[in-house]
């Protein structure tokens, strides 16, 4: 059996990752060093875990909590820089295990989604052309089968005989 392609990530998911990144900055800056809702960092940091990997969300992790330490530079508040690197730190820790989390979640979904894919699939014997029927697991020829269970079926037309039936309607004309 082959193995399932990879997923594909879409390139262009990086921009709004950074674009709510640096809102959430900017409202945070904005409210200054006394209100913190640093909850508001987890909205990037899932999403970007979510949609783009573990890779965007650790960044994001890291990178928005370091921000946040910066901005102390700049309000001066009534607590230590220690006191700030260790508040930094904690965050970092808690936010990149919570993208880790995230992405495994996201990883897990796609590989349960995979699964189920994999398993509505019908058995069919390679030598005598049977479908083991998923209901009562016993081996039908296809004919009955497919009489039985039409609902499993779509009509669809492979392209060697769609040549043949397209022939067949333009010579009749």
């Amino acid at each position: 059996m082959a193995e399932p392609e990879p997923r594909r990530r879409k390139r262009g998911h990086w921009f709004s990752w950074v674009a709510l990144s640096v809102a959430c900055l900017a409202i945070d800056y904005e409210t200054g060093p006394v209100i913190e809702f640093p909850v508001v960092y987890l909205a990037p940091i899932s999403l970007a875990s979510w949609f783009s990997g573990r890779v965007w969300g650790l960044a994001l992790a890291v990178v928005l909590p370091l921000c946040r330490l910066y901005f102390r530079t700049i309000w001066n508040p009534p607590w230590s820089f220690q006191e700030s690197s260790i508040n930094a730190a904690i965050r970092i820790t808690v936010f990149a295990s919570f993208a880790w989390l995230i992405d495994r979640t996201a990883r897990q979904m796609r590989e349960l989604k995979h699964t189920y894919l994999l398993e509505s699939m019908l058995g069919v014997c390679s030598v005598c052309k049977n479908i083991r029927n998923p209901r009562s697991n016993e081996w039908e020829p296809l004919d009955a089968y497919v009489k039985a269970h039409p609902e499993d079926f779509r009509p669809d037309v492979c392209p060697g005989c769609g040549a043949q039936v397209r022939e067949a309607l333009f010579d009749r004309r």
